[in-house]
C-alpha cells in the first residue's frame, strides 16, 4: 500500500490523521439562523384591511357521506 492509499474500509488511523483533522475538530460549530423564508407583500389597493373571518368548516359526516356516494357504477 502506498502513502496516498487509504486502508481497506477507508478509515485512517488517528496517528496518521494529520493537521487537517485536528483543525476541523478544534473549530467550534457555528449555526447561523436565517430570517423568515416567506415573502411579505403589500395589500392590494382597495382590499379590506380587516377581512371577515372564514365560514366554519363543514362537518366531517357530510364529507364522509359524499365520499360513500361517489363510488364507481360497478361497485354496485
Amino acid at each position: 500500500m502506498s502513502d496516498r492509499e487509504a486502508p481497506a474500509g477507508g478509515a485512517v488511523p488517528a496517528d496518521e490523521a494529520g493537521p487537517a483533522l485536528e483543525a476541523v475538530a478544534g473549530a467550534p460549530l457555528v449555526v447561523r439562523r436565517r430570517g423568515g423564508r416567506r415573502v411579505t407583500t403589500d395589500p392590494v389597493p382597495g382590499s379590506d384591511p380587516t377581512p371577515a373571518p372564514a365560514p366554519p368548516d363543514r362537518s366531517s359526516g357530510e364529507n364522509d357521506r359524499q365520499l360513500r356516494d361517489d363510488v364507481p357504477p360497478h361497485w354496485g
